[in-house]
């Protein structure tokens, strides 16, 4: 036996703060303090005999031997946790954990979950959302609905669907503007704009600048917190929004929202089901993995030509 095994505690706030490079996201992610953080890494530190992380100017980075060691403690802490499915089966197999992103779960998920239900009575349903990708950790659910390349260390994804932005609004918006252009429409209007946590991102210059309507101003702006917000004030009537497929298709087939003019442009990252490698061959997870991927075609991939007005 080794004289000295890490404890785990320390291999995972190790492991977090790597992969983040930040000891306030791996505080976030493990849900503890950022002093709590420092102490597990000081004390890994000095049971080790060497430095781990180089701290300059606000910024960390790890050390040669911090990434050797992150390599090594990387596999094993995969490994540990197919081990523990393994023994444990991967938990109740009659429960099964979803982790999804709010806005859709709200809009695209739970509006087609009944049937699933309905068609697997025995299977207890727990559903969480998060809108804090890098939260989602090995083992932590069955199954996770995440935005991004599909390329998770650890899990295998499941392609859902691509994603298209493009302007939406209130029907009543549109009422009296009916077969004018896109420059007549947005010019002088109410913008709603989506950001996420602490960064500004918003669709709004791409589309602009894809259109020719780069020199275009709002009459107004109002910044709304995830598409869960923006959708739901355009629906309202609140202003004109950039709306993103799937999320919005449910609002678009119903008319509750218009989008009477283009281009309806492809974003660089889709939606998928990503699954802890130990869990995608359980019978829970295989079971509404086949059930989703089945109903994508029908509610999440149809063209955005298929939902909006036409041109």
């Amino acid at each position: 036996m080794p004289s000295f095994i890490p404890p785990l505690n320390a291999l995972l706030a190790f492991e977090a703060t790597a992969r983040h490079r930040s000891f306030t996201k791996a505080a976030n992610e493990l849900h503890l303090t950022q002093a709590a953080i420092s102490h597990q890494i000081r004390s890994l530190e000095d049971r080790l005999g060497t430095t781990l992380f180089v701290r300059a100017k606000g910024r960390i980075s790890l050390t040669a031997p911090g990434a050797e060691y992150l390599e090594s403690v990387s596999k094993l802490l995969v490994e540990l946790a197919k081990a523990t499915d393994r023994v444990s089966q991967g938990g109740d197999e009659s429960t099964l954990s979803i982790s999804c992103l709010p806005t859709f779960a709200t809009e695209c998920l739970l509006p087609i979950l009944p049937e699933f239900h309905e068609a697997h009575p025995d299977l207890r349903l727990q559903l969480s959302t998060s809108s804090a990708f890098e939260a989602f950790q090995i083992n932590a659910y069955d199954v996770a609905i995440r935005y991004g390349s599909g390329k998770w260390e650890g899990v295998k994804s499941d392609w859902l669907c691509d994603e298209y932005f493009f302007p939406a609004m209130a029907p009543r918006l549109l009422k009296g503007r009916e077969g004018k252009d896109a420059r007549e429409v947005l010019q002088g209007a109410t913008w709603l704009r989506t950001y996420f946590t602490s960064l500004y991102e918003d669709d709004w210059p791409e589309w602009l600048e894809a259109a020719g309507l780069a020199d275009l101003q709002p009459g107004m702006e109002f910044g709304m917190h995830m598409q869960l917000t923006s959708l739901a004030g355009a629906v309202e009537g609140l202003g004109v929004v950039i709306a993103r497929t799937p999320l919005a298709n449910r609002a678009l087939r119903q008319g509750a929202l218009v989008s009477p003019f283009g281009p309806r442009l492809k974003s660089k990252s889709a939606y998928y089901l990503a699954t802890p490698e130990s869990r995608y061959d359980q019978p829970k997870v295989a079971r509404f993995r086949q059930w989703l991927l089945d109903r994508a075609p029908d509610y999440f991939r149809m063209a955005p030509e298929a939902l909006v007005a036409r041109e």
